[in-house]
């Protein structure tokens, strides 16, 4: 018995121990670090320390027993203390078994830390309703605004109310403060996920593309289940933070939202301000995208979402709550609504409640105010409740009691001046405000009054608060003097107490900016001209900058270093750059916009930074990660200077030189700094700007290949798509795409940034029709896909469906849709002459009309609505359409002259309700047939114009406003033609690929294009000159479509097309160019090692034709091969044509192409000092390629099933044919590209999309393969200390060159557009130290390799 008592005691004792030593240290751990446990930990906590007690207690049971109990069943006690014991040890076991806690807890608070480092990343603003820009900003004082308050509590927690609450209000009525106290209520009962309170004199806090973000950051403290989510997303794109709005909403809102899994039962959000958001159409997106957004989330999640909006009643946000899908799921409030005895009797609670204790502060006996006096007051703030705020800020200024007394005082003399307005009450308090502190200062300060106003001009003018430092540093101030000239404006301002505070100064509330810069408000003396204000402002930012601004600020040293890898850079950026430089480069273009023209001064100081300090601007916004604001930055500063007609000519061209630069090189530069000293000078044409700046570039790496001038390409983006559909916006600020994979797209054409993306489904799309709407809201769309053709009407500012017309099955695949003019319809139509009319608001079918025609008829709308169908040369009517109603006009257009010149109708316009434009091709069947584009007036049958093309042309894109058209030629670059004068506008300077289509801005001479390539481009089509010739211009050049260079790459032939094709023989050493007379080529050129030679295919239809030896020095004819095949191409599109030099280049190897080209190969070797065959082979094999193996004595056949080796001399095939293994997993399309300099290995490249996959074959072992997954055809084979290996050169999306092998990636250079040989369409070549790449009009660019070894 006694040993059972022992034992008892040592199980209780075990029992202390570990509460002791786990339990009560883990529980104060947690205490500390609350943020590093989760649930899981928690409860297994509450468990242990539940079975604890448990334990306990039966143990004390036993102890507490009579000893004749304990006597009768000690025996049993025994069984039942082990049964005790392990329990306890199951107990341990089970809570330690699952991990050690302490390593668990290190475990957590780790990962917890890097989670903080990845969410740090959200770039955000001090927008939380108690962020501390918001310093001064306060909760409802007690008491007041009950009924409101009760109002959006009782909305947040009703299930069955609208999601959002929008509560409306003038100026300076409370709006804010309620937004703050519910803000901070709801904080309390942690159901406040995140709070956003706009202020439009803070840059960061007016910017739409910051909300989500500062939400997101606010939502991934709420919640772990909302943490996680937002991560991943960082962690999918590290980059989400600046991506578009849309993307964004989804997956750092939206998408973790719809993930929720944590205990609140209410989530709440605040926009507060929403009317101060800039642009304002950033508002219209965020208020449309919750819109759509918060029906959505709530269907995935059970939780309930509130979103709580205040703002002034502005036109463009009225209408979203009133006339737009927000106003079902919105309850509204006007502020101002409230009856004004109720807010007068709040104001007077709030004023007794703050000036009784400023009484109390300064002794003042009570009661002060009276009663009287209160009243006085609340009847003055006519319900606004800034009013009361200033007025106790103004009292509370005050130094004494006698002082408060004064200013009351001063308050309440009658003052005859006020007129009758909304504002009368608040415009005299500022006044007063402002002459109390502009007399109280005069005795402090040297020059007081000027400083004071100039203090003052400069806080309610800038665009973005500054410091007392940084104010002091932009105005040459010392800080204590910026804190001493303002400081009895406390009232109105939030002053930071001490002048070397990092915090800035800004206003109480925006009123008062208001008040003082709106004419006709009572600002007397105080008044701000701001179009003089912004003036003196711009001049001091071009001061700082030309006094602080240095090449290499931050002491990087080499120009090719990525911003991301100066592991200090932001460090260095506070040493180089104070905030009043950093401000003076992001808005003194701001600034200079919104001042008036003729300020000689400023333009003067404009002149001396455009010519001195212009680039290394340029290159300060790159280091400060702002190269977009640059760009809207230089373009409000060429707007300007277009406007202002005495700006000198050399800023007006340095300005335009930085736009170009800029809209070319922003992808670059986005990325280094270092960038506008080297890429700039070797792709920028020589201009103004690198004029101005020669001694500060670096020697161009690009020694051929500048621009003579800037093109007309402004701005390039790769995009990797197939675009089928183009549409300029209302605006001419956005374009929408629509692509292969049905999706559709929006793009800011001055950047090209994607605004928003809308998917749809995600199948083939083999047509695409879209038009925008004329107030630029809504998107039609007609998408074919495999089976069915989808018509729909998108939101175009959130990408939500609107509407779904009809049945997908129902409409023929060539169905196309338009916005009908002046008019709440849509039309949609099809070559059957099917028209339907469409409500373009609620989707709804209005009409159903067949035209009287047949089937395959081309159907074209106008401007103004009226219709022209079209079957061919001899059938086309026009229809008027009005209310409702299709009348049939007459058309008269005579045919008979282009039939019987055997012209076919390709496209017809309707331009107006007299004119129609036809495109009319010559038959096919004629060799170099021309096109026709006719102007007619088809009432009274009469031709107008006709624009005639030596070749084939197509009507890429057209401006029935403007009458302006783009055609696109086979042998020449897009041309902008004037329709009704039949005039040459502009010629653009570069490519035309397959699949371009066009469409103008309507707004500015602008075009954009897209191609099947994905390539989305903007042009600038402002005429350099009128050209009145009535044919088309036949002397330019495409593209160059081969090169090909000797070993040492200096010795280069290129081939270019136009009316003619020819061909280029260059020297690079000696910088010479020869043009060869040769006839019509075919795409095969071919230059021998050593330069001496080139061998080319002459091709015409029908006409004699072969391959042709030249000697290059001589430019004689050799010798020549001719063949009479006519096809020499694949289906496919690969060239059938085939030519190899020996390594010695006394040998050459030919394809000779018959009409069974598919799988049989007819083959030459010819020797070229003797003139004669040394081999003939006819061989029954698709041919992959040919080359000499290095010894000159073997020719190396690839082909489809394999390679082969043939004697050179004998014929005789070698031992080593091979047929491929499946281990090399050839695509379907590959070709041979060399072999390797000993002659063991070949290489094989073939085409699976843009990177190319090659592989490097053994010849005797074909199954010893290497592949390259990162390569190109552009590569050279060097030789290691293990034996011969490839580089490749590659280059990405972004234009960034590598040299890539086996082992390793190595940065070289950026290449723009026009140099981006992966494509499949531009040509390029490495020989020795130069990559050589064929450019527009008939160019070659040659980048020295040498030069990129970035020490």
């Amino acid at each position: 018995m006694k040993a059972n008592e022992e034992a008892i005691k040592a199980f209780n004792a075990a029992i202390v121990r570990l509460n002791d030593n786990v339990t009560l240290p883990l529980k104060e751990a947690i205490a500390k670090q609350p943020n590093f446990i989760d649930d899981d930990l928690q409860k297994r906590l509450e468990l242990l320390a539940n079975e604890l007690t448990d334990l306990a207690k039966r143990g004390d049971t036993m102890m507490s027993r009579e000893k004749p109990k304990k006597f009768f069943s000690f025996q049993d006690d025994q069984w039942v203390i082990q049964e005790l014991n392990r329990d306890l040890d199951r107990i341990v076991m089970a809570f330690t078994g699952r991990g050690s806690i302490g390593a668990e807890m290190e475990a957590r608070k780790a990962s917890r830390s890097a989670q903080t480092l990845i969410i740090n990343k959200l770039p955000r603003a001090q927008a939380r309703y108690d962020s501390a820009s918001r310093v001064g900003a306060n909760p409802c004082f007690q008491g007041t605004r009950s009924s409101i308050l009760h109002e959006i509590s009782s909305w947040i927690e009703n299930p069955s109310a609208p999601p959002i609450f929008w509560l409306s209000g003038m100026a300076g009525i409370g709006k804010s403060t309620i937004a703050h106290t519910i803000a901070e209520q709801e904080d309390k009962k942690h159901r406040l996920g995140a709070s956003f309170f706009f202020s439009r004199d803070e840059a960061d806090r007016r910017s739409p593309h910051l909300v989500y973000p500062t939400m997101a950051f606010q939502l991934a403290g709420f919640d772990s289940s909302l943490r996680e989510p937002i991560i991943q997303a960082l962690e999918q794109d590290t980059d989400i933070g600046h991506a578009m709005m849309q993307k964004q909403f989804e997956q750092l809102i939206a998408g973790p939202l719809e993930k929720f899994k944590g205990a609140a039962k209410t989530i709440l959000f605040v926009l507060d301000a929403l009317d101060e958001c800039s642009p304002s159409s950033g508002a219209l997106e965020i208020l449309a995208r919750w819109a759509v957004g918060l029906p959505q989330i709530f269907n995935q999640v059970g939780v309930m979402l509130k979103v709580l909006i205040t703002s002034r009643p502005e036109l463009h946000i009225h209408d979203q709550f009133n006339y737009s899908p927000l106003h079902s799921i919105s309850q509204s409030f006007v502020l101002h609504d409230i009856e004004k005895t109720v807010v007068k009797a709040d104001i007077e609670l709030f004023l007794t409640g703050r000036l009784t204790d400023l009484a109390t502060l300064h002794g003042v006996s009570q009661p002060w105010p009276t009663v009287a006096e209160i009243s006085s007051l609340a009847s003055r703030s006519d319900n606004l409740f800034i009013f009361a705020s200033t007025t106790v800020n103004f009292i509370g200024g005050a130094k004494s009691g006698r002082s408060l007394q004064h200013r009351l005082d001063h308050l309440l003399r009658p003052d005859s001046n006020v007129k009758i307005s909304a504002f009368a009450q608040l415009d005299a308090l500022y006044l007063r405000v402002l002459e109390s502190a502009e007399k109280d200062l005069e005795a402090t300060l040297l020059n007081a009054k000027e400083t004071f106003h100039l203090v003052l001009e400069t806080i309610v003018l800038l665009l973005d608060p500054l410091s007392p430092t940084s104010l002091g540093g932009l105005l040459s101030l010392h800080p204590d003097d910026v804190i001493t000239s303002i400081q009895d404006l406390r009232s109105v301002l939030v002053i930071p107490a001490n002048s070397d505070s990092v915090e800035p100064i800004r206003f109480f509330h925006p009123s008062f900016y208001d008040f003082i810069t709106t004419p006709g408000r009572e600002s007397g003396p105080f008044f701000i001209t701001t179009t003089d204000g912004h003036a003196r402002l711009a001049k001091l930012c071009l001061k700082t900058m030309l006094e602080l601004l240095r090449k290499d600020p931050c002491s990087i040293g080499n120009p090719w270093t990525l911003n991301s890898d100066v592991v200090d850079l932001e460090s260095r950026l506070d040493r180089a750059a104070p905030n009043h430089l950093r401000y003076s480069c992001r808005f003194f273009c701001s600034h200079i916009s919104l001042c008036g023209p003729g300020d000689k001064s400023l333009e003067q100081l404009l002149d001396s930074f455009c010519e001195s300090k212009i680039l290394v601007w340029l290159e300060m916004m790159s280091l400060l990660g702002d190269i977009g604001g640059a760009i809207n930055s230089i373009q409000l500063l060429r707007s300007w200077c277009n406007k202002n007609s005495t700006v000198i000519q050399i800023t007006a061209d340095l300005i335009h030189d930085t736009s170009r630069v800029l809209l070319q090189y922003q992808s670059p530069l986005s990325l280094s700094a270092g960038h506008l000293y080297t890429t700039v000078p070797s792709f920028a044409p020589v201009c103004s700007l690198t004029k101005q700046y020669a001694s500060q570039l670096h020697v161009p790496y690009a020694i051929r290949g500048r621009p003579a001038q800037w093109d007309s390409n402004l701005i390039t983006m790769d995009t990797q798509r197939k675009f089928l559909a183009l549409a300029f916006f209302p605006d001419g600020k956005r374009v929408a795409t629509g692509d292969d994979r049905g999706r559709i797209s929006v793009w800011n054409i001055s950047t090209g940034a994607e605004i928003i993306s809308i998917y749809g489904q995600d199948t083939p799309v083999s047509a695409f029709s879209l038009d925008i709407s004329a107030d630029g809201a809504r998107i039609a769309s007609s998408k074919k896909g495999e089976e069915e053709t989808h018509l729909h009407i998108w939101d175009s500012i959130t990408g939500s469906c609107i509407s779904r017309l009809g049945e997908p099955g129902r409409f023929p695949p060539d169905t196309s849709i338009a916005f009908l003019p002046d008019a709440p319809e849509l039309l949609s139509w099809s070559e059957n002459g099917m028209l339907h009319r469409w409500n373009s608001v609620t989707g709804g079918l209005v009409q159903a009309y067949k035209l009287p025609v047949e089937t395959s008829v081309k159907i074209s709308l106008s401007p103004h609505g009226s219709i022209l169908a079209i079957k061919d040369l001899d059938q086309a009517g026009v229809w008027t359409y009005e209310g409702g109603i299709f009348t049939p006009v007459e058309a008269h257009i005579p045919w008979q002259e282009y039939g019987e010149n055997d012209f076919l109708l390709d496209e017809a316009f309707l331009l107006d309700t007299k004119r129609v434009l036809f495109v009319l091709n010559e038959s096919p069947l004629i060799p170099g047939g021309c096109t026709l584009v006719s102007l007619w007036d088809y009432q009274n049958g009469l031709e107008i114009k006709t624009i005639t093309f030596s070749a084939h042309a197509k009507v890429a894109g057209l401006c029935k406003e403007t009458k302006r058209m783009a055609i696109l030629t086979t042998e020449l670059p897009i041309q902008i033609w004037d329709i009704e004068s039949a005039t040459l506008l502009a010629q653009l300077d570069e490519y035309a690929p397959t699949g371009i289509r066009a469409a103008f801005s309507p707004t500015d001479m602008l075009l954009a294009s897209v191609d099947e390539h994905g390539s989305l481009r903007t042009w600038d089509i402002s005429p350099p000159l009128s050209r009145s010739n009535p044919n088309a211009l036949e002397t330019d050049r495409h593209a160059c479509t081969i090169v090909s260079a000797s070993r040492s790459g200096n010795d280069v032939i290129s081939m270019y097309s136009g009316s003619t094709t020819a061909v280029l023989l260059w020297n690079i050493a000696e910088k010479t160019c020869v043009e060869l007379n040769l006839p019509n080529l075919d795409l095969s050129l071919e230059m021998s090692s050593d330069g001496l030679y080139v061998v080319c295919a002459t091709v015409y239809v029908g006409i004699h034709s072969g391959w042709v030896l030249y000697e290059t020095r001589s430019l004689q004819c050799v010798y020549s091969w001719n063949y009479t095949g006519s096809k020499y191409y694949r289906p496919d599109g690969f060239v059938n044509l085939h030519a190899a030099f020996s390594e010695d280049s006394k040998l050459v190897a030919v394809t000779l192409p018959e009409s069974s080209w598919d799988n049989h190969a007819s083959i030459e070797v010819l020797d070229i000092d003797q003139r004669r065959k040394l081999l003939e082979l006819d061989l029954p094999v698709q041919l992959k390629g040919m080359a000499f193996l290095p010894e000159g004595a073997s020719l190396v056949i690839v082909h489809k099933a394999g390679y082969d080796i043939y004697s050179v001399s004998s014929g005789s095939k070698s031992e080593f044919t091979t047929k491929w293994g499946p281990e090399l997993e050839l695509p379907a399309y590959f070709t041979l590209s060399g072999i390797v300099p000993d002659g063991a290995q070949l290489l094989v490249r073939g085409f699976d999309g843009p990177m190319i996959p090659s592989y490097l074959v053994t010849i005797k072992d074909s199954s010893q393969v290497t592949r390259y997954t990162e390569s190109s055809y552009v590569f050279q084979i060097f030789g290691t200390s293990i034996g011969w290996k490839p580089s490749f050169l590659v280059h990405d999306q972004m234009g960034y060159l590598y040299k890539r092998d086996s082992d390793s990636r190595k940065l070289l250079c950026w290449l723009p557009p026009t140099w981006r040989f992966m494509n499949g369409i531009i040509p390029a070549v490495w020989r020795g130290n130069h990559l050589i790449v064929g450019l527009p009009k008939g160019e070659i660019g040659i980048i020295d390799l040498d030069a990129l070894s970035h020490d």
